[in-house]
């Protein structure tokens, strides 16, 4: 690592804290811009890129996949194209149909393991210049003055103290920098879990998805290449832990008894594994020289697969900052200067507010028990699928396109 003695210090522009996802989508992003970066992260490398990482699933909009490839990190394989939405409500009339022909695109969405994600991210990163990793390495402690961020990295060999113009936490929704600055959250506790698996079913998904409305919660069918299929099934506790612990093929009737024929018989199930659903809300997206993104920020339902969607537009968006920040004041920009992130803060926190408020009304809706209620979303749906522009309006939100986008989510440099 350059710049560092052992059991020194060491300095940079941006540090970020936390290579998952977002924060290694992050670092390959600033490596488009002249801004020196460190990317510290708990975990080593090959266990975030290893199988048996993480079984879950990614859902990427349209304008994901735009930002992605214009950084070349979109994975060449291992991708599948969503061509149609179909939304219901088990034991109910009325659905809704969104298809990627009639909303003139090519997909409405792709689909990817998030260990295929975590490969690509980091094997971009290897070998570039103007950014160092510290991993396996922690964040222990660190101070917040008005010309930088001074933190202590603690590593497996030393402990290093690093001064950085700007500090992103892009930690997670149990977010330790968070804490430290003593950030407030709001936060809906929804009593779920959701169950992830990947099965096989007697029809194949060919780039059908489905969101299916039950008493417990969403379930969500979406298809993964090789002919299989990814369920979110979402459940209270008390059921999430009687389905996981039932054999592969009680598991099957079960899921089977609660999706429908839609893709015919439910044949194989792989690997089940659940966590728990909650909304969290940051009362303030900075402080000081330290930024909140991604789920440190705000952290959703999976219900319509917005979490990280919404995650990589921050990231689009404090790059783009930093870099026209670089280009007005060349070595002077400050990337943590209090009128960047103000104005990170004013374009981020509609689109956060409308997805977080989206996702959350949802479950709501679809929650409600009162008498009438079924009747009325079956009509809602129903009136949603005939109503002229509804769709289009809809699609264009699902695909990432609604509101002011960042140059990257359109496909454009920095």
């Amino acid at each position: 690592m350059r710049n560092v003695v052992p059991g020194g210090s060491a300095s940079c522009d941006v540090l970020i804290i936390g290579g998952g996802l977002v924060g290694s989508v992050l670092a390959n992003a600033l490596t488009r811009i002249p801004v020196d970066t460190v990317l510290v992260e708990r975990r080593d490398p090959a266990a975030l890129t290893g199988a048996g990482f993480d079984e879950r699933v990614t859902a990427l909009a349209n304008g994901s996949q735009r930002m992605l490839s214009q950084l070349n990190l979109w994975p060449s394989s291992d991708v599948e194209a969503i061509s149609s939405i179909h939304v219901s409500e088990r034991g109910r009339f009325g659905a809704t149909r969104i298809e990627a022909e009639r909303e003139g695109v090519e997909a409405l969405g792709y689909t990817v393991e998030n260990v295929v994600l975590a490969r690509t991210f980091w094997a971009a990163l290897d070998g570039t210049r103007s950014f160092r990793r510290l991993a396996p390495a922690r964040l222990r402690s660190f101070q917040a003055g008005e010309s930088s961020v001074v933190a202590q990295i603690e590593t497996a060999e030393n402990c290093i103290e690093m001064r950085a113009k700007l500090l992103i936490a892009a930690d997670g929704v149990q977010s330790a920098v968070r804490e430290s600055l003593g950030i407030s959250v709001r936060e809906d506790e929804y009593g779920q879990q959701a169950l992830i698996a990947n099965c096989s079913t007697e029809h194949a998904p060919r780039g059908r998805a489905f969101e299916r409305f039950t008493a417990t919660g969403p379930l969500a069918f979406l298809p993964l290449t090789g002919e299989r299929t990814s369920v979110v099934w979402t459940l209270d506790r008390a059921r999430a832990e009687r389905a996981i612990a039932l054999d592969e093929r009680e598991f099957c009737d079960e899921l089977q008894r609660t999706f429908g024929d839609r893709l015919g018989r439910i044949t194989r199930v792989g690997r089940r594994s659940r966590h728990d659903l909650r909304r969290v809300r940051s009362l303030a997206l900075y402080r000081g020289r330290a930024l909140l993104i991604g789920s440190a920020a705000v952290n959703l339902h999976p219900v319509a697969g917005q979490g990280f969607n919404l995650a990589l537009r921050d990231v689009a968006v404090i790059a783009e900052l930093i870099a026209d920040a670089v280009r007005s004041s060349g070595a002077a920009a400050d990337p943590g200067g209090g009128e960047l992130l103000e104005r990170y803060r004013t374009w981020r926190m509609r689109d956060q507010r409308n997805v977080a408020g989206f996702t959350h009304g949802l479950i709501r809706c679809f929650g409600l028990s009162f008498p009438g209620a079924g009747t009325a979303r079956g009509l809602g749906l129903l009136a949603f699928d005939v109503a002229p522009g509804a769709k289009a309006l809809m699609a264009r939100h699902t695909m990432g396109r609604g509101g002011k986008l960042p140059r990257l989510a359109r496909g454009l440099d920095l």
